[in-house]
């Protein structure tokens, strides 16, 4: 995936069309736009883990840092943000930097299978919409187990693809846009949590705002097109269009969800 992220075509369509917020929101009202609805989907979730002034934050797949920058300024908590894409990572520390955080927030390279740092070294492992590319959600969690000290919190939000639900072909298309063949459900990710160790504290189902969120996304593509047409090659337009039209389809039809999760690590 790291390859897909780093294009710079790529990169240019979803700072267009999702914002510095490349993951879903929450409508609370119904009336938000997608950049006001993500930032409701931050403060639930953060909200929901008790953050406290001085954590230690470690969030995996950052995207482009909107997330840890919102945590460092709101909550005072420290955090080390890490993702798999060079691009992404570049325009985070030139974010952090304007904004005058770099004393309190780190960016660096790391794959949430193998994470470089010591056991029981950070109170909140937090992830958004990533887990999801993993064929190997087991392994991921058990990282988190043990980078978290005793007490610390796992803080998911996930778009889930519901297995039992896709027909063979929808599920062909989704594999090979996220590049692994392991589907999980609802159930399957509360069973990945808990198998590495942790309580889960809560569980939210978010389905309707993945469907509210993708058709707005659809919707904004199209409206930017145009634009992006002379900056983004018309073969990367086209997929994304293509891919986000079906996901926003999936989402209607209750194939694919949203979920929030909870859980701590035993003290």
């Amino acid at each position: 995936m790291s390859d897909h992220y780093n294009d710079r075509g790529v990169d240019r369509l979803y700072s267009a069309v999702w914002g510095e917020n490349i993951h879903y929101g929450v409508y609370e009202s119904g009336d938000e736009s997608i950049e006001a609805a993500t930032w409701v989907a931050k403060r639930i979730m953060a909200d929901a883990a008790g953050l406290n002034t001085g954590d230690a934050v470690l969030e995996v797949a950052c995207g482009y840092g909107a997330t840890a920058r919102y945590l460092v300024e709101q909550y005072g908590v420290s955090v080390l943000a890490t993702n798999i894409s060079e691009t992404q990572l570049e325009r985070c520390r030139e974010m952090a930097t304007a904004h005058g955080l770099s004393d309190r927030l780190r960016f660096e390279y790391a794959d949430y299978h193998d994470l470089p740092f010591p056991d029981d070294s950070f109170d909140v492992w937090w992830c958004q919409e990533a887990l999801v590319h993993s064929d190997d959600k087991d392994r991921v969690l058990r990282e988190a187990f043990r980078v978290l000290r005793p007490g610390g919190r796992v803080v998911i939000s996930d778009q889930i693809f519901w297995p039992e639900k896709l027909t063979p072909d929808e599920r062909t298309a989704v594999e090979a846009r996220y590049g692994m063949s392991n589907l999980s459900s609802p159930a399957d990710y509360a069973r990945h949590i808990t198998g590495a160790g942790f309580e889960l504290i809560e569980h939210r189902d978010w389905q309707p705002h993945a469907a509210t969120h993708r058709a707005r996304v659809v919707k904004r593509l199209d409206q930017l097109t145009p634009e992006l047409s002379a900056e983004v090659d018309r073969a990367t337009l086209e997929d994304n269009r293509r891919s986000w039209a079906h996901w926003a389809e999936l989402a209607a039809d209750g194939k694919l969800s949203l979920d929030f999760y909870l859980a701590r690590k035993p003290a």
